[in-house]
């Protein structure tokens, strides 16, 4: 299967099933990015922490 990947409601990427999680990961990581940027901060550090049970 694929799964659509929204950002402020519109489809930015389309990515096979497989991918879903790490390609939210990612867009999650760039939106941090940006708000940083945005209210003057270094970028986000650290990496994600994502837990599947």
């Amino acid at each position: 299967g694929k799964g659509q990947i929204f950002v402020k409601g519109k489809v930015i990427k389309t990515v096979p099933e497989s991918e879903i999680v790490e390609t939210l990961i990612e867009e999650a990581m760039r939106i941090a990015e940006e708000m940083g940027e945005a209210d003057g901060e270094d970028a986000v550090k650290g990496s994600p922490v994502v837990s599947v049970s």
